[in-house]
């Protein structure tokens, strides 16, 4: 599926993005580097929607996360937040994107998953330890899941 994004943030350098990656020890995946290269976050427009692979959630996509911002959450300001300070997303599990009930959508950064993108039902998460248990398969990459995007 062919969108644009709507408020997107300041662009970002490749440099930006390997500081990032260098300065917190994960590797983006080529085709997410890519995306934040060209819009670096913002709104789909026009409203998009994605369905788990189990079929049993579909909702909407209303955020990409920016690389880093100090106004707004981002990418890095999440990592600081869900994998650091609070703990509750496994290692490799970085968050990128919103829906309209402010779950997250995430990204694997290393492992056989790499690249797999999920949706975290982050408000019914109560777990102390870092699981997948409320983390649910979206697609197998992060090209996949742009193309899987789909309107009303």
């Amino acid at each position: 599926m062919h969108f644009e994004m709507d408020n997107t943030f300041a662009p970002i350098s490749l440099e930006a993005i390997q500081e990032v990656e260098k300065r917190y020890g994960f590797i983006l995946p080529n085709d997410y580097k890519d995306f934040l290269l060209k819009y670096n976050g913002g709104k789909p427009r026009p409203n998009v929607m994605f369905t788990t692979k189990n079929g049993f959630l579909t909702s909407y996509l209303i955020s990409v996360l920016p690389l880093f911002d100090r106004k707004v959450p981002s990418l890095v300001g999440n990592f600081l937040f869900f994998n650091k300070e609070e703990g509750n997303l496994p290692s490799n599990i970085i968050t990128f994107g919103e829906d309209p009930l402010r779950n997250l959508l995430c990204i694997s950064v290393e492992g056989n998953n790499t690249g797999f993108i999920y949706y975290w039902d982050y408000m019914n998460d109560d777990s102390d330890t870092p699981t997948y248990d409320h983390l649910v398969l979206i697609s197998e990459s992060f090209s996949k899941f742009i193309e899987e995007l789909r309107t009303e």
